[in-house]
């Protein structure tokens, strides 16, 4: 993930984040790296390092060039010295204790990138759901919906062929869940108690209170996250990765993309989260999406007979219509034949 790094220098501003503290796990691990990467890059890093504590001195502190300039201009002036004396000397302690300061910063630096180096710490740590006893499995068929309140009181609507695996009750400062197949999540606001949403594709959604739509059918080649309100955060442990998803956009990570660079867009609401409403929503759909949402929504098998029939798309909305009338306009609107051969399966031809 390009996040700091241009033509091989280091963003100010991703610098400046790293030394006041307030860089991403992902900037953090993207600074250390390009520190280690060269020699001259470390130097840099120090040079840089020593300016931030400079400026940030209180404004009454001479800066480190102002205090050059003035011993420079008092040197001949030896005689008026009582009140310049003392502000050098001032000056001096001012300089000596801002690069004492580096040099520790600096003992830090060489420990962090040494742990980086051996591949000892994980920036993203992802709590593991508590196994045993205690652990509740909800499984929505096709064909069917449900609503689930989590023990903090936050709620899920579970979309068909849907599975949600929590914790009796959250304990440890730490609310864990894990979803398989699409769910609608209104989470409990809580900035010190995130709760993690796993999923079996390898990313992890991580949020303090907020509102979105998350599907990650093991049959689906994709993750989609559609952030209603508030702010989430999509982690990938094994990369270290992490992700800030904005509100009101559609984040999508394919199965052979990496977390760095997901597919995003402003989101299209009625189409992406409708169905909790009770809507079957299509708008120049490809067949092959339409066939599984058909088949989970109905709780139907759908073959293909004729691989013309994956050519089209299709668009309409339905909401209580029966698979007979949806068959019917794919017929009228793509010419795609049908025939229902038993009350669980279905041949498009």
């Amino acid at each position: 993930m390009d996040i700091g790094i241009i033509g091989g220098k280091m963003k100010e501003a991703t610098l400046h984040s790293y030394f006041a503290g307030t860089a991403t796990e992902a900037e953090r691990r993207e600074v250390l790296a390009w520190v280690q990467d060269s020699p001259e890059n470390k130097e840099e890093f120090l040079r840089r390092e020593a300016d931030f504590v400079f400026d940030s001195m209180p404004d009454a502190a001479p800066s480190h060039a102002a205090t050059a300039q003035m011993l420079e201009t008092i040197a001949p002036h030896r005689r008026r010295i009582s009140f310049l004396r003392a502000v050098a000397a001032a000056a001096a302690v001012f300089v000596v204790g801002a690069f004492l300061w580096v040099l520790h910063d600096n003992s830090r630096l060489n420990k962090q990138v040494m742990s980086l180096t051996a591949q000892n710490e994980k920036l993203i740590a992802i709590p593991e759901l508590v196994q045993g006893e205690s652990v509740l499995n909800y499984k929505v068929n096709p064909g069917v919906k449900g609503k689930i309140t989590l023990p903090d009181g936050s709620e899920v609507i579970l979309n068909s062929a849907s599975t949600l695996r929590t914790p009796a009750r959250f304990e440890n400062g730490k609310r864990v869940v894990e979803l398989e197949g699409e769910g609608y999540f209104k989470v409990e606001t809580n900035p010190d108690w995130p709760m993690y949403v796993r999923t079996s594709k390898g990313v992890t959604v991580k949020v303090t209170g907020t509102e979105f739509n998350l599907s990650t059918y093991s049959d689906d080649a994709a993750l989609k996250l559609t952030l209603v309100r508030g702010k989430v955060t999509l982690l990938d442990e094994k990369n270290d990765t992490e992700v800030i998803v904005k509100e009101k956009e559609e984040v999508v990570v394919g199965a052979t993309s990496k977390l760095e660079k997901p597919a995003r867009k402003a989101a299209d609401m009625r189409l992406n989260t409708s169905w909790k409403d009770g809507y079957l929503v299509f708008d120049n759909t490809p067949i092959r999406e339409v066939i599984k949402k058909m088949e989970r929504w109905y709780g139907v098998d759908i073959t293909v007979a004729d691989a013309r029939v994956m050519n089209n798309t299709f668009t309409a909305s339905f909401r209580s219509e029966s698979l007979q009338q949806v068959l019917t306009l794919l017929d009228i609107t793509c010419g795609i034949k049908s025939r229902i051969t038993s009350p669980t399966e279905v041949e498009l031809r």
